[in-house]
């Protein structure tokens, strides 16, 4: 059962309207009465994420991924930090450079 948004182009007022399947829209506005009612583009939600859809067909999907990083040395992010150097150990880069 969508919901729709209308707009009145007499009275200008924006309202809502349940249409439910073999039913028609409505034909005037609910606040003035007028004919004159066009429908707007009205905002939608998305509930779920791609990620989510395929979890939502394989179960064992969080699994699968698991495993093949585990599998995978380079995919483990500490790998990368651990090459990083401390501030401590770094050289003092000299004086400020002005331009």
């Amino acid at each position: 059962m969508p919901l729709y948004t209308y707009r009145c182009e007499a009275c200008g007022a924006i309202f809502e309207a349940l249409v439910r399947s073999g039913r028609s829209e409505p034909v005037a506005c609910q606040i003035c009465q007028a004919p004159s009612i066009k429908r707007q583009p009205s905002a939608f939600a998305v509930t779920h994420s791609e990620i989510d859809a395929l979890r939502s067909i394989d179960p064992m999907y969080k699994r699968i991924v698991e495993d093949q990083m585990a599998r995978t040395p380079e995919a483990e992010p500490m790998r990368h930090l651990n090459k990083l150097m401390p501030f401590s150990a770094a050289r003092d880069p000299g004086p400020p450079i002005d331009f």
